[in-house]
């Protein structure tokens, strides 16, 4: 997977200590809310915004079907990989990337990685939040 780097960093300082205790319960949260997150991600990532009007330009999906999920590790080390095979879609970053978005995108194509993860960050907080709850009350 060849994207921009980013980073969504939670705060679980004050879980961390109860979590230690219970590690299948540990596992099941993060695991179900890795899963909640990335998809939530992928989904908006995936997303095209409407093809101009007037343009005759046949949309392939290949930039879409470049991307994908992942969830690797376990317990507090797990994490979620979301990304773009740059095999399959070798112009990834001239659409989706802010800081290398071509001029011919920007303004129409708005889910760039960076604001796709911005936009979400919250309610992948949520996400965590409502997971942990559910497993430890």
């Amino acid at each position: 997977f060849t994207m921009a780097n980013v980073a969504l960093e939670i705060d679980d300082s004050d879980v961390r200590r109860m979590l230690a205790s219970s590690p299948a319960k540990l596992d099941r949260a993060m695991r179900g809310a890795m899963n909640d997150a990335t998809a939530l991600l992928l989904r908006d990532l995936q997303t095209y915004p409407p093809q101009r009007t007037g343009s005759s330009y046949v949309r392939t999906g290949t930039l879409r079907r470049s991307w994908s999920r992942d969830i690797q590790g376990d317990g507090l080390a797990m994490r979620g990989i979301v990304g773009s095979n740059e095999n399959m879609a070798p112009y990834n970053r001239l659409v989706q990337s802010e800081a290398d978005q071509a001029t011919v995108h920007r303004g129409r194509w708005t889910n760039t990685v960076q604001n796709v993860l911005s936009r979400n960050q919250s309610t992948i907080q949520d996400m965590f939040e409502a997971r942990f709850a559910a497993e430890f009350g």
